[in-house]
């Protein structure tokens, strides 16, 4: 954000105002991608503003991206996530773990229990943890990319999937998603 402030001339001290130019060319982006106006804006853990939008347009954000054509910005993203995946967010995270059990996907978490993917094809998910939890988080990721995602990444989606509840610091159970999806929604 500051690299483009800079760039384009802006003022880099206020970048995290909602009204700054960059935060503005942002939301148009966010809008642009999901297909669904902002109707909020909140703060990020980082405190820059989070700007809503709907689970379905948050997939149809991640598609778009893994759809894009050669040369375009959504394009260069992807690029750079299939081929940096660790550099998303970090070695021992699950976003990462998606990213190598499923090579080629876009796939980023974020705060709160929240997930989206997309694959080359254009199917793409999100899912928001009501509670914010990100316990049952991998369970369910996993679930439903096992509907979307090529077969030969059946098993390590599987195996990213168990979550084992400890006791004491022994297995004393597993978080299991319950999630079935009959039919891709319509993009």
């Amino acid at each position: 954000m500051l690299l483009t402030c800079v760039q384009a001339g802006w003022d880099p001290r206020t970048y995290l105002d909602p009204e700054h130019p960059l935060q503005r060319l942002v939301r148009a982006t966010v809008d642009d991608l999901t297909g669904v106006r902002v109707e909020r804006v909140g703060m990020d853990g980082c405190g820059a503003p989070l700007f809503s939008t709907t689970l379905r347009g948050l997939a149809r954000a991640f598609a778009r991206i893994a759809t894009a054509a050669p040369g375009t910005p959504e394009a260069l993203v992807m690029g750079a996530i299939t081929a940096h995946p660790a550099l998303v967010g970090g070695r021992h995270r699950d976003v990462t773990a998606v990213l190598a059990a499923v090579p080629g996907m876009l796939a980023k978490d974020g705060a709160e229990g929240v997930f989206a993917a997309a694959l080359p094809d254009g199917s793409g998910l999100a899912v928001k943890v009501a509670d914010g939890s990100d316990r049952p988080l991998r369970a369910v990721v996993a679930d439903v990319l096992l509907q979307i995602a090529p077969a030969e990444r059946h098993e390590a989606l599987r195996a990213l999937g168990r979550t084992v509840v400890l006791g004491h610091g022994r297995p004393v159970g597993e978080v299991v998603s319950v999630l079935r999806v009959d039919e891709p929604a319509a993009r």
